[in-house]
C-alpha cells in the first residue's frame, strides 16, 4: 500500500462509491462559553456554523440524516459529559456506515473545549483521545472528523511504527479514517465577520453544497472538497490559516452529493 502526503492529505488510490449505509453524525458548536465572556474569549458564531453544518446533514446534498441519527450540540448544551454521551451514539453504526464528529469551537493541543471547561483544568476538557475512542468502538467503515477550532491539526500527532511508515496515533487503521481540520496544530482558526462564521466551515459548507465538484459528476470527493477548501482559507486569512486534511483513505471518497 502506497501513501502520498498532499499539503497535509493522505491518499490512498483505490475508488470510493457513494455511502449506501445509514450516516451517524454528533455536530458540536459553542459561541458562548459558561466561564468565559465577550471580553476574555467567548466567539461569535461556532454555534451558528454547527447549526448550518447539522442543516447540511439534513440536507439531500448530505445524505438527509435522520434526526434519531443526529445529536445537535450548541452553548450550554455542549458540557463535557453531554458530549461524550453523544459519542456513544456512534456504536449503532454498521460497517456499511459512516460517522462524522464535527467540532466548532475553542481549540487546545490535544483537546476540544466544552461548554463547562475550566481555563487551566485539563481534565474539563473533551480529549481528542475520547474522540479517537469513538472511532475505534464504532463498526462504520467511514469516520470523519471536522473540526473548526484552533490547534486542531494537533490531532494529527503521529506514532512512528517502522522507518518507512508512520500511523497516527490513536485512530484505526483500517476503512476511510479523515480529519479535515481548519488549522495546523500551531495556528488560530479565524472567525470572519464578512462572513459570519469560521473561515474553515464557510467555504467546507460551499465546497460540499457543489461549488468543490469540479468534473460537475454530481459528486463531492474528499480531494475536490481539499482543492476548494484549503487555497481560499489561506487566501482569506492571508497564509495565517492552513486547512489540514489528514488520515488514511481514498482521494475519491464521496463527502457530498450536490
Amino acid at each position: 500500500m502506497i501513501y502520498t502526503l498532499l499539503l497535509g492529505l493522505w491518499l490512498l488510490g483505490s475508488p470510493s462509491s457513494p455511502p449506501t449505509g445509514k450516516t451517524y453524525a454528533v455536530v458540536v458548536g459553542i459561541a458562548d462559553y459558561e466561564r468565559l465572556s465577550n471580553r476574555t474569549g467567548d466567539l461569535r458564531f461556532a454555534d451558528r456554523d454547527a447549526r448550518r453544518f447539522a442543516a447540511f446533514l439534513r440536507s439531500k446534498a448530505g445524505g438527509q440524516v435522520a434526526a434519531s441519527q443526529l445529536r445537535l450540540l450548541t452553548n450550554r448544551q455542549a458540557t463535557q459529559s453531554a458530549i461524550q454521551q453523544a459519542l456513544t451514539l456512534f456504536q449503532r453504526a454498521t460497517p456499511v456506515d459512516r460517522v462524522i464528529f464535527y467540532f466548532s469551537g475553542h481549540g487546545l493541543p490535544d483537546s476540544f473545549v466544552p461548554y463547562d471547561g475550566s481555563p487551566g483544568l485539563t481534565s474539563s476538557y473533551l480529549p481528542h483521545s475520547a474522540v479517537k475512542q469513538a472511532f475505534f468502538r464504532s463498526g462504520a467503515n467511514t469516520k470523519l472528523c471536522i473540526a473548526d477550532a484552533c490547534l486542531s491539526g494537533s490531532m494529527t500527532r503521529q506514532t512512528a511504527v517502522s522507518p518507512t511508515r508512520a500511523v497516527i496515533s490513536g485512530l484505526p487503521q483500517s476503512g476511510n479514517v479523515a480529519m479535515l481540520l481548519a488549522s495546523r496544530s500551531t495556528e488560530s482558526a479565524v472567525e470572519a465577520g464578512r462572513l459570519e462564521g469560521g473561515a474553515f466551515t464557510h467555504y467546507l459548507l460551499d465546497g460540499l453544497a457543489g461549488r468543490a465538484d469540479q468534473n460537475r459528476d454530481h459528486l463531492v470527493t474528499i480531494r475536490e472538497l481539499h482543492r476548494y477548501v484549503s487555497p481560499r482559507v489561506q487566501s482569506l486569512t492571508s497564509g495565517r490559516q492552513a486547512p489540514v486534511f489528514f488520515g488514511h483513505f481514498s482521494d475519491q471518497l464521496v463527502v457530498s452529493h450536490p
